[in-house]
């Protein structure tokens, strides 16, 4: 078998359900996601420390505190060994948020440096995830915390309007995320 019919057949297996039915684009893009973090290689605990228990998964929560201004949380989440995709051997999962869309965003290097400057806040448009796919994203909150965000760094965007919001900034290089929503 050809190296190009063995990826149509990959393609064709990961577009359909257990049933032989279409997994419907909310659930792939779901898995697609979990796959991409799964398999990235880079995957971190929001302050860049490298997690060696496959059961337990730390990501950044960005939230709302009662008086509006935004802080961080590192949350942790308990994952448990199923089987996820067999015949393949079976993978620890857990957390499991409901999600309608997944897309990516492409920003300039040194975006967001004039809000940072400016001290000009923005509340996050929905409450979703990002996954640092290229460049460094810094995000600050209102209460001056800054966390530095290499690629595989997971975060949760809580802090909707009417909250002050935070500011991001990209690094000196291109830079892209996966939010979903």
């Amino acid at each position: 078998m050809s190296q190009g019919q063995l990826t149509n057949i990959t393609a064709k297996a990961v577009a359909w359900g257990d049933a032989g039915l279409p997994m419907s684009w909310k659930n792939t893009a779901l898995a697609f996601v979990l796959g991409l973090i799964a398999l990235s290689g880079y995957a971190t605990a929001s302050r860049g420390e490298d997690s060696h228990d496959p059961s337990r998964f730390t990501y950044a929560r960005l939230y709302c505190g009662p008086d509006g201004d935004t802080h961080f949380q590192d949350v942790t989440a308990e994952l448990r060994k199923m089987n996820f995709a067999p015949p393949a051997p079976p993978i620890h999962i857990g957390s499991d948020f409901p999600a309608s869309r997944a897309f990516f965003g492409g920003f300039d290097a040194s975006w967001g440096a004039h809000d940072l400057e400016n001290h000009l806040n923005h509340p996050t448009p929905a409450l979703q995830f990002g996954v640092v796919l290229q460049g460094i994203f810094s995000i600050t909150t209102t209460d001056g915390e800054t966390r530095r965000l290499p690629p595989g760094s997971v975060f949760r965007l809580e802090d909707t309007s009417p909250c002050k919001g935070h500011i991001t900034v990209v690094g000196d290089q291109t830079g892209f995320l996966m939010f979903v929503r």
